[in-house]
């Protein structure tokens, strides 16, 4: 008879049969008719934002986020925009890629580390849409900051590295309530990264609405090769060989 073994890695408790029936080996049509849509968005949004300086409402939405004005309010949004700016960003990337590691195997760590590819992504398209950032005479500019803004780096990455931890914590956390808080932390950190560049005058919403767009095509990419590959490695394993009647020698 099949025992239901149980895998803990660091807190985490997973069922490993649990763990092979939740992983499909792609996508349905339906998701692939959402994941076109998508990027067909990505691509408008592009353009869009290559031939105008700020889309309508930019100005009047940054301009409300900006009016709530606290110096405790200025210090939170400018320690949520480091966390995936700079030199913090491979760090970050590095260390969330061993911890998963640790908690779930050496695939997802792989994965993980390919989020790094964000940054040669929007850097490039920055290149092309060559979108100007907010000047002070508009909306009030903490720091000036080099480069274009269209899309927002620090959107792109926060979608693509915390979403891609969300989508492990939706798929590989068994107990709902701890399923519950871990998500509900991510997406406060991606949307507070996406509030702080605006709030520091740094991007117009639509450079963080672009960053979070294109940056969900790369994310559902990631998925797609979680799906192909876990299943893969599962049924190729030793050990899943030797728990398999089939395998058995007659």
């Amino acid at each position: 008879m099949e025992s239901d073994t149980i895998s803990i890695h660091a807190g985490l408790v997973v069922p490993l049969s649990w763990t092979r029936d939740a992983m499909n080996k792609g996508f349905s049509h339906k998701e692939l008719l959402s994941i076109g849509g998508l990027a067909a968005l990505a691509t408008v949004l592009c353009i869009c934002a290559h031939w105008e300086p700020r889309f309508p409402g930019d100005l009047r939405l940054t301009l409300l986020i900006q009016s709530v004005d606290s110096e405790t309010l200025d210090s939170i949004m400018e320690w949520v925009s480091r966390l995936t700016g700079g030199w913090r960003a491979p760090v970050l990337i590095i260390a969330g890629s061993l911890a998963t590691w640790r908690c779930l195997g050496k695939l997802e760590a792989v994965l993980v580390l390919m989020t790094g590819l964000s940054s040669p992504i929007y850097s490039s398209l920055k290149l092309v849409v060559n979108r100007p950032r907010p000047t002070p005479d508009l909306v009030r500019v903490f720091q000036a900051e080099p480069g274009n803004s269209f899309p927002s780096g620090h959107a792109f990455l926060a979608i693509v590295f915390w979403g891609f931890l969300a989508y492990f914590a939706s798929t590989r956390l068994q107990r709902r309530s701890l399923r519950v808080v871990t998500l509900s932390g991510l997406l406060m950190i991606i949307l507070l990264i996406g509030a702080s560049r605006v709030y520091l005058g740094a991007h117009w919403p639509s450079d963080v609405l672009g960053g979070y767009v294109v940056g969900a095509v790369l994310l559902t990419a990631l998925v797609w090769l979680d799906r192909k590959w876990k299943p893969r490695l599962e049924s190729g394993s030793p050990e899943n060989d030797s728990n398999n009647p089939d395998s058995q020698p007659s």
